[in-house]
């Protein structure tokens, strides 16, 4: 039972936390037992595509390259259970699946034994002791995973939904913009008429100009009623960017252009916001809430790209959220083509916030399972759960069944 102290404690704390696979604790007598963790399994785990995807630093994903992910699960002492995840794609962000999976193993897990899911503040602080963050965040991706399975299973507890955590939803379903990943440009229109219940599409391009303006025409042509949601994941070099710039101008529904430059090129997102006729958005330049500031401080971006692995978890996401607010900058979400546990999560933080586009949750789109059961979905809607934690129903064995040997 959930004491009041216990209560306040959560209203307290909630903030974030993580951790990781070792040896379970031994199992406390009735009366001393707190809702601890007791046992922590790190599961690295490879999922489906169903389709190739392509942006604009290389391959996500297709038939011939699953993805690689990383599943947490926690278990307290009572029994109950709790799931985390993230996706990892070295090529967008640092975090090899090894690092990951080793990270959380050795380095997080210890971390969270013997504590609550109610002491997510005193767990993030010691991550970041342990694992420091530099520049930026510090090994975000892996206190991602940990902090959703931390959420998901103080969630059960209580008996209430994500959403309800966070303060509370403010729609009931989410409209997802569906991704466009580089190809022909026949093949990319031929995507977006797959979606006719999708009003939005971020569609990838590549860094070549010439090319990259026949496939915005090839899709305009087919889909002119969609907005379409620029993403070049650093393609382009801000020197090169006139000319297609000038060209853009043709294109009536482009409503912002994301991360043009590499994502350490902040003064060279500040000379294509200069020259841009539509909003910049920056995403892998920008990690975290001081991240966010000092873009803000830089004018460097008009948008900020939401996404919970880049945050280390949830909680420092909505910390990004609510800088860019302050700072006059515009909210978008995004994922990194998540399954189903990373996914949900990302559905109940964006149910709780105003975004100026529908949020690029692409899992659904591209991957042959999402590795859990109930997401409640319609065309390119999905319906935000009010069961507790999450609100899904994990694929244990599916899971097990794809575990992936790392060296």
């Amino acid at each position: 039972m959930l004491t009041k102290t216990n209560r306040r404690r959560f209203t307290r704390n909630f903030a974030s936390a993580a951790l990781a696979t070792v040896s379970p604790l031994p199992i406390a007598n009735a009366k001393e037992k707190q809702h601890r963790i007791r046992k922590v399994d790190v599961l690295p785990t490879a999922v489906e595509f169903r389709s190739a995807f392509n942006i604009g630093v290389g391959k996500v994903g297709g038939e011939d390259l699953p993805g690689k992910h990383v599943f947490v699960r926690v278990e307290t002492e009572e029994g109950q259970v709790g799931w985390g995840a993230t996706n990892t794609i070295p090529n967008w962000s640092y975090e090899t699946i090894e690092a990951v999976t080793a990270t959380l193993r050795h380095h997080l897990a210890p971390l969270a034994l013997g504590k609550t899911p109610f002491e997510l503040n005193a767990l993030k602080k010691e991550m970041d002791v342990t694992i420091r963050p530099a520049v930026s965040n510090g090994a975000p991706f892996a206190k991602s995973a940990l902090e959703i399975a931390f959420l998901d299973v103080a969630g059960k507890i209580m008996k209430q939904p994500l959403h309800v955590l966070l303060g509370g939803k403010i729609q009931n379903t989410i409209d997802l913009c569906f991704a466009v990943g580089i190809a022909e440009p026949k093949v990319m229109a031929d995507e977006v008429k797959r979606w006719p219940a999708c009003t939005c599409f971020k569609v990838k391009v590549s860094g070549d100009t010439d090319k990259d303006l026949e496939r915005l025409e090839a899709i305009s042509d087919v889909r002119p009623d969609a907005d379409i949601w620029l993403d070049a994941n650093q393609s382009y070099q801000a020197i090169e960017l006139g000319r297609f710039f000038t060209a853009l101008r043709q294109f009536k529904n482009i409503r912002c252009f994301e991360q043009p430059v590499r994502s350490e090129d902040w003064l060279g997102m500040g000379r294509a916001r200069e020259s841009s006729p539509y909003p910049i958005a920056i995403d892998e330049g920008c990690f975290s809430s001081f991240d966010v500031a000092r873009m803000a401080q830089l004018n460097a971006a008009d948008l900020v790209v939401l996404k919970v692995s880049k945050s280390a978890g949830v909680t420092n996401c909505m910390k990004s959220a609510a800088v860019a607010e302050a700072t006059g900058l515009g909210l978008l979400g995004s994922g990194l083509t998540d399954a189903g546990v990373s996914f949900m999560a990302a559905i109940h933080l964006y149910s709780t916030m105003d975004l100026l586009l529908p949020p690029e949750l692409n899992g659904p789109q591209f991957l042959k399972h999402m590795m859990v059961e109930d997401i409640a979905m319609e065309g390119a809607t999905v319906k935000v759960p009010d069961r507790p934690g999450l609100g899904v129903t994990v694929s244990e064995d599916r899971i097990l069944a794809n575990q992936l040997k790392l060296i």
